[in-house]
């Protein structure tokens, strides 16, 4: 995964409001909520990490639009990805130290800062694009159980700032309402940490 979807979406957000039928003038503040899994593709320090990588995720984002086109900051959850090792297991690892089992959970959190578009083809049909900043932090715990000695516990927090980018499709039921579903792409990279969320959710949104 790359930049060419924040690019995407970004592109739809300025472009599509050119020829977008707005049933009604959709200006004013918004906000929207959405509930759904997501899934990791990390890495630490170059190597995959396997195991659950879906987890429960939601957002929250607010705003306000001009016609199609606005601005939003919103907070995201992330969940988690659990991967555990045996023994067997370390051969293709860099591990110094015999170890009989490792546990490792990768978790994620953060804020958003982005624009944000909501198109009407038909007078009930939306799309919708958004992408922006993406203020994150990563929480990484580890137990290692050595074949000799005392377990051992490790614990990471990482922050920095990346970006975000998502689509959506769904319904405006009235003026005020729209129901629908999202694809969103969160990515967070900084030192041992190479991760990249995708997210898909179902999204209500309410416009004052």
């Amino acid at each position: 995964m790359n930049r060419k979807i924040i690019v995407i979406a970004l592109l739809c957000t300025g472009s599509c409001s050119a020829t977008a039928a707005q049933a009604e003038n959709p200006s004013g503040w918004f906000v929207n909520t959405g509930v759904g899994t997501a899934h990791y593709d990390a890495k630490i320090n170059g190597y995959k990490m396997g195991g659950n990588d879906s987890h429960s995720s939601f957002q929250v984002n607010a705003g306000w639009r001009w016609e199609a086109i606005g601005v939003e900051a919103g907070y995201v959850s992330l969940g988690s990805i659990t991967q555990s090792l045996q023994s067997s297991d370390f051969a293709s690892y860099p591990y110094s130290t015999p170890y009989r089992s490792d546990k490792t959970k990768l978790s994620g959190d953060g804020w958003t800062l982005g624009l944000n578009g909501h198109f009407n083809p038909t007078e009930k049909w939306y799309v919708s694009a958004h992408g922006g900043l993406f203020m994150w932090k990563g929480h990484e715990s580890m137990t290692l159980v050595p074949i000799t000695g005392t377990t051992e516990h490790y614990s990471y927090d990482t922050r920095s700032t990346d970006w975000y980018a998502g689509v959506g499709t769904g319904v405006d039921f009235t003026r005020h309402i729209s129901l629908g579903v999202n694809f969103d792409y969160y990515k967070m990279k900084k030192g041992r940490l190479d991760i990249g969320n995708r997210v898909y959710s179902v999204n209500l949104e309410y416009r004052f």
